[in-house]
């Protein structure tokens, strides 16, 4: 039950006894106020008169009707106003609710199949330089897709918010692309396919064949890539070891780079099958390269006169 304000007044227009009934307030007044006894009550009496008790100020009595009958309440002549309407906190929803970016024209919702999941083995990403190669069906070297190549693009990635510049380049008909500029180079250590070793290029043909795959060069041309590097890899060359390794190279680093040439021309072949003569003719090549390799050895090493 609710303790009764003492010395509370029966009308609430005037103002309570402050001293004694409210000798706590009187005397926290004093103190905030920095005055005495008299000037905390008149204070006191003066908030009174604003504010009413409790910070509320009193409401007036209606009028009575001097002339009716035992003090009739005098009726208004219209209904009172009613309350403004205030609306309940919404907590955090009570902030300003910042619109959506806006979709841009013609986009479409992203699609996914809600029961794949991540993959065990993630495949590693080769430079951007690469990808924007295979996707304008250019040459790249293979070199981009091996061991080496794979963790200089890891780098460059790492490196790109610290250094790198914006660049716009063309992407579709009517659209350009930012790209950061050092993602748009050559790297200054790649290296031509016959100048990996032999298990390097092998290492590279999966991720590359992912790559053209992904960029949508076409299943048959795909597969004709795929044969291509299986019939190298079990070529009879391959017998002789070393020489016939380095054969197999130069022959993948030259065809390669013509199938590209001839496919500018609209000419392009099936590169999985093997030239033989080609193929023939690259060995006796490097035969004779050996050849004057080791004459030029025999050269620097000989003596310049006769001994006596």
């Amino acid at each position: 039950m609710d303790q009764a304000i003492p010395n509370q007044p029966e009308d609430p227009l005037q103002h309570p006894d402050f001293d004694p009934g409210f000798a706590a307030l009187v005397e926290l007044t004093m103190e905030t106020q920095r005055i005495d006894h008299e000037q905390a009550i008149a204070f006191l009496g003066e908030r009174w008169a604003e504010t009413g008790l409790g910070g509320i100020r009193p409401v007036p009595r209606p009028n009575r009707d001097p002339g009716g009958d035992g003090g009739a309440l005098q009726q208004p002549d219209h209904d009172p106003p009613n309350p403004p309407r205030r609306e309940p906190p919404m907590g955090n929803q009570a902030q300003e609710v910042q619109p959506a970016d806006p979709v841009p024209a013609g986009a479409q919702p992203i699609m996914f199949d809600p029961d794949a999941r991540i993959a065990t083995t993630l495949t590693a990403r080769p430079a951007d330089y690469a990808i924007k190669r295979i996707e304008a069906r250019k040459h790249v070297p293979m070199w981009y897709f091996t061991r080496e190549g794979l963790r200089e693009a890891a780098r460059t990635v790492r490196q790109t918010d610290e250094n790198d510049t914006l660049a716009i380049t063309k992407a579709e008909e009517g659209q350009v692309t930012v790209r950061s500029a050092g993602s748009l180079s050559a790297s200054k250590n790649a290296k031509l396919d016959h100048q990996l070793s032999y298990s390097e290029f092998m290492y590279a043909k999966n991720l590359f064949l992912t790559a053209i795959d992904n960029a949508k060069w076409g299943n048959d041309t795909v597969d004709s890539f795929n044969w291509f590097f299986h019939n190298l890899d079990n070529h009879p060359m391959r017998e002789e070891s070393e020489r016939g390794e380095k054969a197999l190279l130069l022959y993948a680093s030259r065809a390669r780079a013509d199938w590209h040439d001839k496919l500018a021309l609209c000419k392009a072949y099936n590169i999985a099958t093997i030239n033989e003569d080609l193929l023939t003719k690259i060995a006796r090549e490097l035969d004779s390269r050996e050849v004057r390799a080791n004459l030029e050895q025999v050269r620097k090493y000989s003596p310049t006169h006769s001994q006596i």
